[in-house]
């Protein structure tokens, strides 16, 4: 099946969700690990803006702006880099899912939704102790993590 047609507008933000290829495998901790410095890494680089990110254990969700590459490419790279240091072949389904920010409150519910979403699934108690997610981050810098 053909991949659908992205429009995205520049400068804008996206919820990214991607999967494991094969749906029953669950990544190790040290794998999420590397998931998580891949895309701190792109971050530091200046490659994206890298609001929001949780690894869980089939799949990651992550709130980013790309900067260099359309966003295609920049999952692509962010896909490819984490595959090839896992080291495992193939890790990602082809393709993933997106969706656009055009508003403050579509931020502030998905910003929540992957902080929240270890907590959901019974990972941890609170975002904050979920050691995969850019929760810690956001409450050492401005005291929370959830809007």
């Amino acid at each position: 099946m053909a991949q659908p047609l992205r429009f995205l507008i520049e400068e804008s933000i996206v919820f990214v969700t991607t999967r494991l290829k094969n749906q029953s495998v669950r990544l190790s901790d040290e794998e999420k690990k590397i998931i998580q410095e891949t895309l701190i890494e792109a971050s530091d680089h200046e490659e994206i803006v890298l609001y929001a990110y949780v690894i869980m254990p089939d799949h990651f969700h992550s709130l980013l702006k790309p900067n260099e590459n359309d966003l295609s490419k920049t999952m692509q790279l962010l896909k490819g880099r984490s595959s090839r240091r896992i080291n495992k072949g193939i890790l990602w389904q082809k393709g993933f899912y997106d969706f656009m920010i055009v508003s403050e409150k579509k931020f502030k519910e998905k910003f929540n939704y992957i902080h929240k979403n270890p907590v959901m699934k019974g990972l941890a108690d609170n975002p904050e102790s979920y050691p995969f997610s850019s929760a810690e981050k956001h409450i050492k810098e401005f005291g929370e993590c959830i809007y």
